[in-house]
């Protein structure tokens, strides 16, 4: 059978019966090598630029010393570890005295990116992978207006004297840390020794850096984990980066779906394809069968022949992929995010077992179906294949299918809410595909004459018509529903960052300050995104019982606030970059509150933590006095918008009797920075905090992540247009047919041409109406559940998606057949 499934495979190749289905498959594997490839790289990539924000791609935290254990693990893994430490201390300078956070370098550092260190604050400095020379330190700017220093002022630290030779512009942990209380010093791990500062019970975070490469790394974490303890934790590259943590994550999750969705498209046109191959050997079966072939023998030769197809036609497409992903890297360097990983092997692996389990999945119930035909078709071309129940099969593929993209993409609930609205959107579409096509045929009745023939040409074979409008619906459907992700993710980004975003904080601005920063700022012409009062306070009680009591000790240990103090404000209005999701804001008379309590308003991870609902009531610490305050409502906040955010707010005037700091925050330009030192000159105890280095980072790394799902994007719509055009290609021959027998019997061209192009406009606006319904359906789903998006109706595709579909599968579908058809009738009807 193997010799003569060979020979089957070459008479058909060169009678062009498997080049569709083979044109199919490679289309759709090389679809799925390229996107899946790609995706694997950027997303590889962007976690390798996320952890410069870090320092190194993992932090290891303990509050003991780091066992040399793991830093031997590390160096047998071929790993670059680095150790130190994050101490809180005072320093001073004559009668100043200021509490930093000292973080102890003994190595180099970063592992990951570069300190910026300049000779003096708002000024350009000099990038750097090193640490401060024994006997000096870099300091915060905020340190020297705080200590009233300059650089190469001696400051005390400890029992020990330090040299300050440098400003900290900008660095790795910056990111997470601009809104500590204590500014940062970086020293040189000998002087922490001589200094003395540390005894028994100081509280040290001890770290290990660790940089290498990825699959070295994540053996050694996974090696690692398992010895941890709950107080020591690993930090990778994305939670070392609060302004990009979410929108990475969203990014991940757009490029993991265009991986999966490139699974589906793959088994739409294989499918087709596989269904036009099987009828077109109807007649083959029937005369094997005549000449005394068994069944199982007619299955074992097309099963040979459908494995030559896959072997040949998975090979060539992965190795096509591979080449068109390649070059677009090359291509678009500059743009994308850089620097580029190498090729993994697993999207490569997934890519060509997810091609032969979709042909095996979509093409194995009609090669069965070929074996079915009765051998009286040889007398009787009417007579079809008995039916034959692929469910188990399908469902076989389906699950395959689900292994594979969750093997690809890590998330079952990715893979389901995709796997179920495809399956739901494939049974929506065929029963309104029928509906559709019914009401069709009657308004077609009232229609012109060739939208009257386009219309017979569907209802002559209704069963083919609505599995093309199928196919077609759900191409339309992946490709319509990707390009709508993506537009809500880049609106996103753009919110996330505006042009005008603030740039600079100022905190520990005193209440008789107030007026002559104002002054200042408008005299610059200078915007501010408002003036807060800040008053910090910790949590101590829930309910009237202390913390510790109500919570278990696994969720005390989890709350970090209330281990520490909060800055609590209080405002009339609810801030922009916060949203209620329970409660109401400051209601009036309320009598479900109780009338002596303070109204606040609590963030949604203080509400996780504390497990706590509206009406409940928290006492907080400010200063040796205790005030109460109930909970009014839940606040969602956008942590990543750069503005100034609150765990707790109260109602207006609710902390008015405790003294309070002032925080504001503004947008200025490189030439506005002199305004910063003409601040610190008339208020020495403002605390300015740059964030325009760090922006800059982000918006890199933003910029080439919106590039990226940019071309991600577009590349699944050439992937679509593709399947689409293999799923046109499938049904070619039956309209050259129709086409020519109408020539045959004296039809004029402008009547054929009209006619089919009536045919094909139908066919894209059926499909087109059905993908927009399914596509609002499955991106209202992984709005929701995956991507952390408001789901909202897009009505102007309702209009567009139809008539472009119409105008697409029109011109393509007529292009690909006119040349036929000026060719004389008895040649065409002799090739088809």
């Amino acid at each position: 059978m193997f010799k003569m499934a060979i020979k089957n495979f070459r008479r058909d190749w060169k009678a062009g019966e498997v080049k569709v289905l083979f044109f199919a498959l490679i289309v759709a594997v090389a679809a799925m090598t390229a996107i899946s490839v790609i995706t694997d790289r950027i997303q590889r990539a962007m976690g390798e630029q996320a952890s410069e924000f870090l320092g190194a791609d993992y932090v290891i935290s303990s509050p003991r010393e780091i066992p040399q254990e793991w830093l031997l693990e590390a160096q047998n893994n071929n790993l670059i570890a680095a150790t130190g430490k994050n101490v809180s201390t005072v320093i001073s300078r004559g009668d100043k005295f200021q509490l930093v956070s000292v973080r102890v370098v003994d190595d180099f550092y970063p592992l990951k990116g570069e300190l910026e260190i300049a000779v003096a604050p708002f000024e350009v400095g000099n990038k750097v992978q090193a640490k401060p020379d024994q006997g000096k330190l870099w300091v915060e700017p905020r340190v020297l207006s705080l200590l009233e220093s300059k650089v190469g002022d001696i400051i005390e630290f400890g029992n020990t004297e330090l040299i300050i030779s440098g400003v900290v512009v900008s660095g790795p942990g910056q990111a997470s840390e601009v809104f500590n209380v204590a500014p940062g010093i970086i020293i040189n791990s000998a002087d922490l020794a001589v200094a003395d500062i540390l005894g028994p019970g100081s509280r040290v975070n001890n770290q290990m850096l660790l940089a290498g490469e990825e699959a070295a790394r994540e053996a050694y974490i996974k090696w690692l984990k398992p010895q941890l303890n709950e107080t020591q934790r690993i930090t990778g590259g994305k939670e070392g980066t609060p302004a990009l943590q979410a929108s990475l994550s969203r990014a991940e999750s757009f490029l993991r779906l265009a991986s999966l969705v490139s699974v589906i498209l793959a088994g739409v046109a294989i499918a087709v394809a596989a269904g036009r191959f099987s009828r077109r050997h109807y007649d083959y079966a029937a005369i094997y069968r005549c000449l005394g072939m068994r069944i199982r023998q007619v299955h074992q030769l097309y099963l040979w022949q459908l494995a030559l197809i896959g072997l040949i036609g998975v090979g060539l497409g992965v190795v096509i992929g591979l080449a068109i992903q390649q070059l677009i890297i090359w291509q678009f360097a500059n743009v994308l995010p850089q620097p580029m990983v190498s090729i993994g092997l697993v999207p490569i692996i997934v890519s060509a077992f997810s091609g032969l389990v979709v042909l095996l999945g979509f093409a194995l119930p009609s090669f069965f179906q070929i074996a079915k035909v009765p051998p009286l078709r040889v007398l009787r071309k009417e007579l079809m294949p008995l039916a034959v129940s692929g469910w188990i099969i399908y469902a076989l593929a389906i699950g395959s299918m689900a292994v594979l993209m969750w093997w690809q993409s890590g998330s079952w609930l990715l893979v389901g809410i995709l796997l179920i609205v495809s399956i739901i959107a494939f049974i929506v579409i065929r029963l309104f595909a029928w509906l559709i096509f019914k009401i069709g045929i009657w308004l077609g009745k009232r229609s012109p004459t060739s939208v009257r023939f386009g219309l017979g040409q569907l209802k002559r074979y209704p069963a083919y018509t609505i599995s093309q409008i199928t196919a077609f619906g759900l191409a339309f459907m992946i490709m319509l529903s990707t390009y709508l992700i993506r537009t809500e993710l880049l609106t996103e980004w753009q919110n996330q960052m505006p042009a005008d975003a603030p740039n600079h904080f100022l905190i520990n601005v005193q209440d008789y300050e107030v007026e002559a920063l104002d002054t200042i700022l408008q005299k610059n012409n200078v915007e501010t995104s408002g003036i807060y009062p800040m008053v910090r306070g910790r949590v101590t009680r829930l309910n009237g019982e202390l913390a510790n009591e109500v919570l278990s000790k696994e969720e005390y240990q989890q709350a970090r606030a209330l281990r520490r103090e909060l800055n609590l404000t209080w405002m009339k209005d609810l801030p922009a970059a916060n949203k209620l999701v329970e409660g109401n804001w400051w209601l009036q008379d309320d009598e479900s509150f109780d009338p002596s309590a303070v109204k606040i308003s609590i963030s949604t991870e203080i509400q996780n933590m504390m497990k706590v609902k509206i009406g409940d009531k928290l006492s907080f610490d400010i200063g040796g006095l205790s005030v109460e305050g109930q909970i009014a409502n839940v606040r969602e906040i956008q942590w990543d918008s750069f503005q100034p955010n609150f765990f707790v707010i109260f109602e207006p005037q609710g902390l008015k009797d405790f003294p309070a700091s002032y925080i504001t925050s503004f947008n200025i330009a490189k030439s506005q920075k002199p305004m910063l030192n003409q601040i610190l000159e008339q208020m020495p105890t403002v605390t300015i905090i740059e964030l325009d280095k760090i922006m800059e980072q982000v918006q890199k790394i933003l910029d080439q992540v919106t590039l990226a799902v940019e071309f991600i994007m577009l590349f699944v719509l050439l992937a679509g247009i593709a399947v689409l055009y293999a799923v046109l290609q499938a049904n070619r021959e039956e309209r050259v047919l129709s086409a020519t027998l109408l020539k045959t019997l004296g039809a004029k061209s402008p009547f054929i041409r009209s006619g089919l192009i009536a045919e094909l406009a139908l066919l894209g606006i059926f499909s087109g109406l059905l993908a927009v319904i399914c596509s609002e359906l499955m991106v209202s789903s992984l709005y929701i559940n995956v991507l952390d998006l408001t789901a909202k109706p897009h009505l102007i595709f309702w209009l567009v998606v139809p008539l472009a579909a119409a105008i697409f599968i029109s011109v393509v579908g007529w292009f690909g057949i006119k040349s036929i058809l000026k060719q004389p009738a008895y040649q065409v009807l002799r090739q088809t």
